[in-house]
């Protein structure tokens, strides 16, 4: 699921125009791992340039918040999915099409409700103003499950990432930070190349 690197991409598409050059950039600087939001009214548009283009990205779509988002999804044959939330509607669906669908946790309650319904791997999210990986270290212990598998998003950038890459039961985290809404829309492939690889040599 997660390739190469725990790095992963997360991407605000406001003009499917630019998905491709956003994904040759990305590609190039050697970060394989996305995560498209489903945020814009370009973003389906996107998702599908990216997804059929020739780059070989392990590719997770989030901001799912409905069961059309999810369809959407795994029409395109997609093989993840990640929510800021933990939705029972969602939740529930996605096990009946057995589908790997990662929803937001920032409490033991929501830890249980995901394990409830067969979920492999849940979203910690948001990473930051939740307390970072101490909180996170907080919730395994309630959980009392130590082999918790997180994907870490939310407020991670250059300067606060290290705890979540040395942390065992983290095994991808998302940031924005590398090409974010402002630099795609500027088309500043230089200064994402840059980010990309600051993190991927860290």
């Amino acid at each position: 699921m997660i390739k190469n690197s725990k790095i992963i991409s997360v991407l605000t598409i406001k003009d499917s125009s630019k998905a491709l050059d956003l994904a040759k950039c990305l590609y190039d600087c050697g970060i394989v791992n996305l995560d498209i939001r489903l945020r814009t009214s370009e973003s389906r548009k996107a998702i599908e340039i990216i997804t059929n283009s020739k780059y070989k990205f392990s590719i997770g779509v989030g901001t799912v918040l409905s069961i059309d988002d999810l369809n959407f999804v795994k029409s395109l044959g997609i093989k993840f999915a990640y929510s800021p939330v933990t939705d029972k509607n969602i939740l529930e669906y996605s096990k009946q099409i057995n589908f790997n669908f990662i929803p937001g946790v920032t409490d033991i309650n929501d830890i249980k409700n995901a394990l409830d319904y067969d979920c492999k791997f849940l979203k910690y999210y948001p990473a930051e103003k939740s307390g970072g990986v101490v909180n996170l270290d907080c919730l395994i212990k309630k959980s009392k499950l130590k082999n918790l598998k997180f994907i870490a998003m939310g407020g991670i950038n250059s300067n606060n990432i290290i705890p979540y890459l040395n942390h065992s039961n983290i095994i991808g985290v998302g940031l924005s930070w590398i090409a974010d809404e402002t630099l795609v829309e500027s088309s500043n492939w230089v200064e994402i190349n840059k980010r990309a690889k600051l993190l991927l040599n860290l």
